[in-house]
This record gives structure tokens, C-alpha cells and sequence, in this order.
């Protein structure tokens, strides 16, 4: 298994960099790569790929941490990569391409105190809706196991929360999980439907002690009610489809998963 961590200059990247050897030790082993990129202040904002050398000195700090802490993990493989541009266009491009060829992309969410200007605003929605692989957000402030032992996870009847769950089965083996069915219908969800008999019934076969509920809501936003839940649950784990901003009107579009990457409070694992 292979696990890409986007590193830069900021101080929550080491927790990225541990949750993705804790998820590879707790696995059998495998490779992290750490891909550091950002919009380097070395150079002039226009340029397209930058100064190698300047580059690769804001870049070593990071570097000397990053296998420093994948040191203790015996059966973890590291590998690094610096992306030599400072164009934020060029860095989400080169982040997604990594993406493409791992089991799983850790990245954080913006930390405006701290990397707001130098790391793409947009990188967490071009990775995950670009690389068709699993992203796993992790907040910039908190502490966390990474154990994913109780799981939230956000399904409607759509390609792209079938692609998180699917992405997520490896990840939250052994777990608990808590299915809230979050749809736009005029109608009440019927919990006896048989998708969602189906959908317990896949999680059970993948070993997840699975709980599928259909909850209305009203009065409060989808990613209000997620992370209130998720709160109430005590979830070390959220999992949900990403969307653009294209192909309303399911719940769970675009304005709801850029609300989750603002107001996070737990891991998310996004799939698309």
C-alpha cells in the first residue's frame, strides 16, 4: 500500500505525515511519500517553475523532519519528493498526478494563520476531484488516533458517495459505523428500502458492525447536522462523496463538501 502526504511549510503537516505511517504500520506496512509543495517565497510571484536550489532549501527542514518521524515505523517504507514551481496551478496539478498512482492522499485543511498564502486554496478540491483516488482531510488543529474505530458516513443514492464508501472499506475494517441516508426528497426515506438494507448488509461483509439510518432534517445545514452528529457519536472518522460545482441537485453538492473543508473537526476521507 502507498500513501502520498502533502508536506509544506506549516506546523500541522507532521500529524499528516504520522496518521499516514500509523495507517500503513496498523496494515501490514507499505510506502509514504512525502511530496512537499507550495507557493515559494524565494521567487516573483509570476514565475511558472522556480529557482531548484531555493526551492530545495525551504524545502530540507521539512524534508530531515519528514523521515525523522517515519524513522520508528520499521515495516514503512519513505520517499520524498520537492515540486520545483511556485505556481499554484502547476503544485495542485503535480499533487494530483502523485495521487493518482497511491491507495491514499493525506492532506490538511487550510490553516489561514499559517499557510493561507502559500498552499493553493482550491488543492483539496482539485486533488480529490481529479485523482480518482481516496483523499483523507485531516484539521489543522486537534489531536487524533487515527484508529477509525467509530465512523460517520454520509450515502445517498450516488456514484460519489458509493466511491467514498468503497474507498473507505480498507481503511475502517473491524469499526463501527453509523450510515445517515441524507437526501433532497419530498418524501420521508423509507429505512426498510432495500438500498440501505444492501448498503449494511456490504458494510457487515467487509467486516463493519454497520447501523443505517435515515434521519430527516430540517432547519440546519447538511454539514451542520454531519458534525453535530459526528460530535454526538464520537466519530474518529467521517467518510462522504466530493462534488463540484456542477450536477444539482443532490444533497451533498459542491457548497457542502467546501463547508465540511471549512468548519472540520474530524478526519474526513472523501472519494469522488
Amino acid at each position: 500500500m502507498k500513501i502520498v502526504v502533502h508536506i509544506d511549510a506549516g506546523d500541522s503537516w507532521p500529524r499528516r505525515a504520522d496518521a499516514a505511517a500509523r495507517l500503513l504500520a496498523a496494515r501490514g506496512g507499505g510506502r509514504v511519500l512525502g511530496v512537499f509543495g507550495q507557493m515559494a517565497t524565494a521567487l516573483a510571484s509570476y514565475a511558472y517553475h522556480g529557482d531548484k536550489a531555493a526551492i530545495d532549501r525551504e524545502a530540507a527542514p521539512q524534508r530531515d523532519r519528514f523521515f525523522e518521524i517515519m524513522a520508528p515505523f520499521g515495516s514503512v517504507a519513505a520517499e520524498w519528493h520537492t515540486i520545483h514551481s511556485v505556481n499554484p496551478d502547476f503544485i495542485a496539478a503535480e499533487i494530483t498526478a502523485n495521487a493518482q498512482y497511491a491507495d491514499l492522499t493525506v492532506l490538511g485543511q487550510i490553516d489561514p494563520r499559517a499557510t493561507a498564502d502559500r498552499v493553493p486554496a482550491d488543492l483539496a478540491e482539485q486533488v480529490v476531484l481529479n485523482c480518482g483516488r481516496p483523499v483523507l482531510m485531516i484539521p489543522y488543529t486537534g489531536t487524533y488516533t487515527f484508529a477509525f474505530s467509530r465512523v460517520l458516513v454520509a450515502y445517498n443514492d450516488s456514484r460519489e458517495s458509493s466511491r467514498a464508501l468503497g474507498d473507505a472499506l480498507p481503511f475502517i475494517h473491524g469499526a463501527q459505523a453509523w450510515v445517515m441516508v441524507v437526501r433532497h426528497a419530498p418524501e420521508l426515506i423509507d429505512p426498510s428500502d432495500w438500498r440501505w438494507v444492501e448498503l449494511k448488509r456490504r458494510l457487515e461483509d467487509h467486516g463493519v458492525q454497520a447501523t443505517v439510518e435515515t434521519p430527516a432534517i430540517a432547519n440546519i445545514s447538511v454539514a451542520d447536522f454531519l458534525l453535530s452528529q459526528a460530535a454526538d457519536l464520537s466519530a474518529d472518522l467521517l467518510v462522504m462523496g466530493a462534488y463540484g460545482k456542477l450536477g444539482l441537485p443532490r444533497m451533498l453538492r459542491g457548497s457542502v463538501t467546501r463547508d465540511i473543508l471549512r468548519q472540520m473537526t474530524l478526519p474526513v476521507l472523501l472519494g469522488h
